[in-house]
């Protein structure tokens, strides 16, 4: 699938469910998306203030106001412009499904993609081993199921999983090229300094994203995941 391709099926929505998923799992999306003219919008599920806990001086406010202007300054470097939705999940701390916040998230989002007249959506996928992944995979689905949209989803951190392989056969994968953006890509996860060591320190538990994880962004290709039974 080609940006333009994309751009022409209408109007996109990305959840990311930390400040720093936009650019390590659909940073290529955003910038081959906004570079073609398409519409995008973008959600946040948490505010990021679970990670550095107990740093001093780093209050989970401190923090979470940090992480956000890092993803919005992350999200100028793809090319992206607009306010961000802020969903206000606790970080680490998914609503379950039919509770009456995850309903009210649903709603909120359903209402988002009308007005806009959203056709797709994009989220991180399931196979992802954090809760906040899973979750943004299972809300995605849910407003997905209530638009009568196939949500497809982008991998993070599963693409570190022993069985990826065996993973990846159960879904029906689209590439997208991105390799142009890989410039903004880069700058765009440049923004994301206290996840990338040395401006937070002394937390009781010390976050550093690994290179490996750096290294999501030079992809050549964007790979969008749907299951091969979605219809």
């Amino acid at each position: 699938m080609s940006p333009v391709e994309a751009v022409r099926s209408g109007g996109w929505l990305v959840i990311a469910p930390h400040p720093d998923d936009e650019t390590l799992g659909a940073g290529g999306l955003i910038a081959a998306l906004t570079g073609a003219g398409g519409h995008v919008s973008v959600a946040f599920l948490t505010d990021g203030s679970g990670s550095h806990v107990e740093a001093p001086g780093w209050s989970a406010r401190r923090v979470a106001d940090a992480r956000t202007h890092e993803a919005l300054g992350a999200l100028r470097m793809l090319g992206w412009r607009g306010m961000p939705m802020s969903l206000e999940w606790r970080d680490a701390a998914p609503f379950p499904a039919n509770t009456p916040e995850f309903d009210a998230t649903v709603r909120r989002l359903v209402a988002l993609c009308r007005r806009r007249r959203i056709r797709n959506i994009v989220a991180s996928w399931e196979a992802d081993p954090h809760c906040d992944h899973e979750a943004a995979s299972v809300l995605a689905r849910a407003v997905g199921l209530r638009l009568r949209i196939v949500p497809r989803f982008y991998a993070v951190w599963a693409w570190t999983l022993p069985d990826l392989d065996a993973r990846l056969k159960a879904m029906r994968i689209t590439a997208m090229p991105v390799a142009r953006w890989r410039g903004h890509q880069r700058r765009a996860l440049a923004c994301h300094r206290t996840q990338l060591g040395g401006r937070i320190t002394g937390a009781a538990e010390r976050f550093v994203l690994p290179r490996a994880m750096r290294r999501l962004v030079d992809a050549p290709h964007m790979l969008l995941l749907e299951a091969r039974h979605a219809s």
